[in-house]
This record gives structure tokens, C-alpha cells and sequence, in this order.
């Protein structure tokens, strides 16, 4: 998807247009993993088999999350585009409440537009960077700051927990289809870490 035509306009998409060259070298990781249509094609193919376990996926990562003190934590701590009133101590929060279920709402959608996503034009790719840059707390929002650590776990863990259902449950996928899928997520996944890393990392 990224040739010598099209990196210029994902370029400008994410980074706007003045470019920091050592941004730009960041984002040729597409390139060098050769993350192509050919990926795009097979996020879509699988998508009618994902999307129904992704609510399951969702329920699963915030399980995970809200498991440790130390993630959990962050939730009591940033309020995201949530209007609500903001959760006093940790142990406050639970899975029910109002925040988290938007929370878990925005997640979901985030993973079902990866995957059925068709045309990675300046708008997707420019809504890719843009979350790394709210979760850092550089959008013009400013009510967020979730350290790196944090959003790299969880980019990790939906990672594992969407291979995991690619290759465990019974979806009438043949294997070629599975393997192929599977280095299609896993390129996604270390494209997306980069675009949150570059809002992150000073360069």
C-alpha cells in the first residue's frame, strides 16, 4: 500500500505538512515489514469472521486490564471524551460503569474499522496517528495522559487476544487464509505501536 506515490500522501496525512525527516524515516517500517494492499485485502476477508468476537475480544482486554492495580489505576485518572463525573480511588471502577462502557465502545470500533477498513486514504491513516497523539495528551482535547507503557500493553495484548481467536475458534478459514491474516495483524499492530511511539518518543 505504501509506494513511492502513495508514502508522500500518508506522510503528509500523519505528520501534516511540515515534515520532520526523522518522523518521516519512522513510518517506512510499513515498507520495510512490505505491509501491502494484499494485507488490507486479508483484514477484510477475515473481518466477517472477527467483528462478531470482537465485543468478546473487548470484554477480554479490559478483564486483562482491569486486573492490575497499576493499569486499572490509569482509568480513574483520565477521563477521555467521557462527559461524566470522574471515578474517585481505583477500586471504585468496575466494569458496569457508564465510563468504562464508553471506553469499551470506542475500543470496539477501533478494531472493527482496522479490520474492514478498505481504503487506507489520508483520513484512516491520519485517524491512526491521532490516537497516539490524544493518548500522549497532544491533541487540542487535553484531558488524557496515558503513559506509553500502558497503551503498548494494550496494543500487545488486543494483538494476542485477535490471533488468538483467528486461529482458535472454528471460523471456516483455511490455513493459508489464517497464516497469511495473522502476519497481516501482526504488521498492522507494530505500524500502529510506531504511530503512537512518534507522539511518545522526542525525536
Amino acid at each position: 500500500v505504501i509506494n513511492d506515490i502513495e508514502f508522500e500522501g500518508w506522510s503528509n496525512a500523519i505528520y501534516g505538512s511540515s515534515i520532520n525527516e526523522k518522523r518521516l524515516n519512522t513510518l517506512k517500517i510499513s515498507k520495510f515489514l512490505n505491509f501491502t494492499t494484499t494485507d488490507i485485502h486479508l483484514l477484510n476477508t477475515v473481518a466477517p469472521k472477527l467483528v462478531p468476537l470482537v465485543p468478546t475480544a473487548v470484554d477480554a482486554i479490559y478483564n486483562k486490564l482491569f486486573s492490575f492495580d497499576v493499569t486499572k489505576s490509569v482509568f480513574a485518572k483520565n477521563k477521555v471524551n467521557f462527559q461524566g463525573a470522574t471515578a474517585d480511588p481505583p477500586d471504585s471502577l468496575n466494569l458496569t460503569a457508564e465510563r468504562i462502557a464508553a471506553l469499551k465502545e470506542s475500543l470496539d470500533k477501533y478494531l472493527k474499522k482496522v479490520l474492514t477498513q478498505a481504503e487506507w486514504d489520508d483520513g484512516f491513516l491520519g485517524y491512526l496517528s491521532h490516537l497516539g497523539k490524544v493518548h500522549a495528551n497532544k491533541a487540542d482535547s487535553k484531558n488524557i495522559d496515558v503513559s506509553y507503557v500502558h497503551m503498548n500493553a494494550t496494543l500487545g495484548l488486543s494483538e494476542h487476544i485477535l490471533i488468538d481467536a483467528l486461529l482458535n475458534h472454528d471460523l471456516g478459514l483455511d490455513d493459508k487464509t489464517k497464516s497469511d491474516a495473522v502476519l497481516a495483524l501482526n504488521k498492522f499492530f507494530w505500524i500502529q505501536n510506531d504511530l503512537f511511539t512518534m507522539h511518545y518518543v522526542p525525536h
